[in-house]
């Protein structure tokens, strides 16, 4: 299974916050919404931290099945 990571759009409000945690995973599109980008190149604890930092909890994180943010 791995490692998982999405992004809620709905609850997305384009902080960044995500992008300086772990920018070779998260983008912003042009409408200003987060995107994943794959194949997933952070360490966990980078993606871990990503999710962490969203002010709005639209990062989730998981890994085999277990959830880690």
């Amino acid at each position: 299974m791995g490692v998982e990571v999405e992004v809620s759009r709905a609850r997305c409000i384009g902080s960044k916050s995500c992008v300086n945690a772990a920018p070779g995973t998260f983008a912003l599109d042009p409408v200003g919404v987060a995107t994943v980008r794959l194949p997933l190149t952070e360490p966990v604890e980078a993606l871990v931290e990503a999710a962490e930092c969203c002010p709005t909890g639209a990062i989730s994180v998981t890994q085999d099945g277990e959830t880690l943010a």
